[in-house]
């Protein structure tokens, strides 16, 4: 169970011991005897170099999954200027919108709508930041295929975007910030970024040097084997990956249907392939292979303290067009005021929506981490585990029996792919990979199918409903 709030957090004993851990870095930028390691399972997390080494308090201070630490409310109150509203789902914020970029490639050569990037060169270009810290490709062999990396002109932003499914880590990020005066922007996922915050709080330099944060969002954050899972069904075995491209867009169907690019060797000789992700085993998202055990302890879902989140705008407005649209919170005022700037000029299009489009465009992800994670959070305690102290609270009747089922199948279903991905890898047979979860995903599915005559009465019930009015059918 999780420690008293008042009590200082035992970071190792609890958030590490658990498997609870991001692997952020955010510890390691704090106690250099911290290091930031792949295991086994090819998940970046926190390892002390000794047993007897207790780490520095500021450590656990500024670990996003600490007990002790304020939660994202706490951060957001008070952070963001001008007339901000809550809403519980997106935290704090000033406007929303749904859209992309007019001007140059950045569309089709983002992942979605082209606005992350548009946003981080504005930065730049306007003189309101010196420097972004994001996520690029690695290009050194043996290494991690990504990393956090410093950009300072708008062609290292550019060549550096697109969305990344991949663990990495900003302890050395971090490290160059405190050491290197300047202005910097910094984008992450949400747990990463609220991360950020909390060593904002600890460190006034950071505090001073980090203007801007860019929160993109997030359904849950992937090991390695994600890649080389994809990689192994194109022909490019598990070591022999060098790149990999998760959103390759096409030019045809939904924003949905994209591709998937790997490079490496096959049989000595370099290889790319391009297939789309909906033929390959695993792509699945809901499924939640080599999903972190952090990412079921997580209830933000768009990033709610940094100043703006931007993700993948699943409604049904947008999602037919294939180039991609985004969906932007902001909650900074001059932010906002860049971005109006920009459409004013016709170099964005920008359509605002309501609170409630933002949520409906991540829906599955606040039922999982709302819904759903206050099951999780019930297990847990029921097991007489820790688990991190989170704003919803432990429960299971407002989901019914069925629903609760499908949360725990789909838990074990995310966690059980670890040890059965890395069982193929040692047999150097990827059907084994499949063999294992066959059954795990037989039964999690079958939790779904609902018999024919609850599917009829669901369906009649839908059609009396219409012609009521929408009036609900009692």
């Amino acid at each position: 169970m999780s420690a008293a709030i008042n009590q200082p957090p035992d970071l190792f004993g609890t958030v590490v011991d658990s498997g609870c851990c991001i692997g952020c870095g955010a510890c390691a930028a704090f106690d250099p005897r911290i290091r930031i390691q792949m295991d086994g399972h090819g998940r970046l997390v926190a390892q002390r170099g000794s047993a007897d080494v207790t780490p520095d308090p500021a450590a656990a201070r500024v670990c996003p999954f600490a007990d002790g630490v304020p939660n994202e409310d706490e951060l957001a109150r008070g952070t963001f200027g001008g007339p901000v509203t809550f809403e519980p789902h997106l935290g704090y914020h000033l406007a929303n919108y749904a859209g992309w970029v007019n001007e140059s490639d950045y569309r089709a050569r983002g992942s979605s709508g082209g606005l992350a990037s548009w946003l981080l060169v504005e930065l730049l270009q306007q003189g309101l930041v010196d420097h972004v810290v994001q996520v690029a490709p690695e290009s050194a062999p043996g290494k991690p295929l990504f990393k956090f990396v410093i950009s300072s002109t708008p062609e290292e932003v550019r060549a550096r975007s697109k969305s990344r499914y991949y663990p990495v880590e900003m302890s050395g990020v971090m490290g160059e910030i405190l050491q290197t005066p300047g202005r910097y922007a910094v984008v992450g996922i949400p747990c990463f970024i609220k991360a950020i915050r909390l060593a904002m709080r600890e460190s006034p330099i950071l505090k001073e040097r980090v203007c801007f944060t860019v929160g993109i969002v997030c359904g849950h954050l992937k090991s390695r084997a994600f890649a080389d899972m994809f990689a192994w069904q194109c022909g490019i075995t598990p070591g022999q990956l060098r790149s990999i491209d998760f959103r390759t867009k096409r030019p045809q169907g939904a924003a949905s249907d994209y591709a998937v690019t790997v490079t490496g060797e096959r049989d000595g000789q370099p290889v790319s392939v391009t297939r789309p992700t909906s033929e390959l085993y695993g792509s699945n998202w809901g499924h939640g292979f080599f999903k972190y055990k952090a990412c079921e302890f997580c209830d933000d879902v768009v990033g709610e303290t940094a100043d703006i989140s931007i993700g993948d705008a699943w409604l049904r407005e947008y999602v037919a067009d294939p180039a991609g649209t985004n969906v932007v919170v902001v909650r900074s005022e001059i932010l906002n005021t860049l971005l109006t700037d920009a459409v004013a000029a016709g170099r964005l299009h920008l359509d605002a929506i309501a609170a409630a489009q933002v949520v409906e465009s991540q829906a599955g992800g606040f039922r999982h981490r709302r819904d759903g994670l206050a099951y999780r959070l019930l297990l847990e305690d029921q097991a007489g585990r820790w688990r991190p102290t989170k704003r919803v609270l432990p429960a299971q009747n407002h989901l019914s029996p069925r629903l609760r089922r499908i949360h725990a199948a789909r838990y074990h279903l995310g966690q059980a792919s670890h040890a059965a991905f890395a069982a193929a890898v040692a047999a150097g047979d990827f059907n084994v990979f499949k063999q294992t979860m066959a059954p795990l995903l037989a039964g999690y599915e079958g939790l779904y199918r609902k018999s024919l005559p609850v599917r009829i009465l669901g369906r009649i019930r839908r059609m009396i409903k219409s012609l009521l009015g929408g009036k609900p059918v009692t």
